[in-house]
């Protein structure tokens, strides 16, 4: 079985389902990822049945050649973001592959994604892809806009490493007892506008100065925006850190907290829910519908609200400690929803699938 991968920027939690598809589904894997302009310093480590190709040694002409040697029985692409992959996946799909495209985006009507959801409808969707595979309900109307019936949806698109996550949440429950809950906020992510960094820093001043909130906050990650948290009062900063480092990181903090202007989906979401930590998330996060559930494993505000997000946090953290491990045991078992085995079935489902089977409606 081989499978090629089309990919943008690679993260740690790909790796996990790359691994599932090579160890449970006898899969050998050409990922082609983009190795310039990133956004993280991440670099994926070499993996057996995993080779690795950087997408600036490729021209577009040489990744058709590529890929038609390869001759892979099933192709993943990530979306329509690089125009270089069309062509390879219409040209694959011309001859019976099936092509499966990401789509994390949630659809919120704007003039913007009215436009662009017509030309993937009629021009990519026909001609480049055969299945669109989703996260979650969020993005499935999209996925009905751009032209794909309902069999040709798949789930489980993105998913934390939950097994490395959990070890976080077995030692809370060994380490962590009521009178010895850590009383410290934790933002793991890029610090740029979009993650609402600004609003954070707002919600964090009003949370101490107005509201008494006496809980520390703890941003890891990096971006343009550090200045606006570098020596603010209470707030403390640390780089970008590797998955078993936030594993290790989770372990002392209190909550997690996510104040997105805009987050399609939000991978992290679901890696601190499988650390056993309590969720402080913004509207506009497409994995709250997943993985929170308010007044049960955390809370939900308005995004752009930073007087909000503050009353948020000063609700977290009036909880006493058995209701905050409480929630944090509920974020556990929500997390369990979604692993990388069920994503990387999710995939192999098309391998074999008898297309006239399948109803239109």
């Amino acid at each position: 079985m081989k499978i090629l991968y089309l990919y943008t920027e690679l993260m740690g939690y790909n790796l996990p389902v790359l691994r599932q598809l090579v160890e449970r589904h006898g899969a050998t894997i050409d990922v082609v990822h983009w190795n310039r302009n990133k956004l993280t310093p991440y670099r994926p480590e070499p993996m057996a049945g995993v080779t690795f190709h950087a997408r600036s040694s490729f021209t577009t002409e040489a990744l058709i050649d590529f890929a038609l040697k390869l001759s892979p029985q099933v192709v993943y692409v990530t979306a329509w973001m690089d125009r270089g992959y069309l062509p390879v996946a219409a040209a694959l799909k011309s001859r019976g592959v099936p092509i499966v495209t990401g789509l994390d985006s949630q659809w919120t009507g704007s003039l913007r994604q009215r436009l662009g959801a017509q030309l993937v409808r009629w021009r990519y969707r026909p001609r480049c892809f055969s299945y669109v595979w989703v996260p979650g309900p969020l993005q499935y109307e999209y996925a009905a806009r751009i032209g794909f019936h309902k069999d040709e949806v798949l789930c489980n698109l993105l998913t934390a490493d939950s097994e490395l996550f959990s070890r976080s949440a077995r030692a809370r429950e060994t380490h962590i007892t009521p009178g010895a809950y850590p009383n410290e906020f934790l933002y793991v992510g890029r610090f740029a506008d979009d993650k609402g960094i600004d609003i954070l820093v707002k919600a964090y001043d009003i949370y101490r100065e107005r509201l008494g909130g006496t809980w520390g906050l703890t941003c890891v990650g990096n971006g343009p925006m550090q200045s606006l948290l570098a020596g603010h009062p209470g707030i403390k900063l640390e780089p970008f850190l590797s998955q078993p480092e936030l594993v290790s990181r989770a372990q002392r903090a209190g909550a997690f907290v996510l104040p997105s202007r805009y987050e399609p989906w939000g991978v992290v979401v679901h890696e601190f829910a499988a650390a056993g930590l309590p969720l402080v998330l913004s509207g506009k996060v497409g994995a709250r519908l997943q993985f929170l559930i308010d007044g049960y494993n955390g809370f939900t505000f308005h995004g752009d609200s930073a007087e909000h997000l503050a009353q948020a946090m000063i609700r977290m953290s009036s909880q006493d400690d058995a209701a905050l491990i409480a929630m944090g045991a509920a974020s556990g078992r929500l997390a369990r929803a979604v692993n990388p085995e069920l994503a990387a079935a999710s995939l192999m489902s098309v391998v074999g699938r008898s297309r006239p089977g399948f109803a239109d409606d």
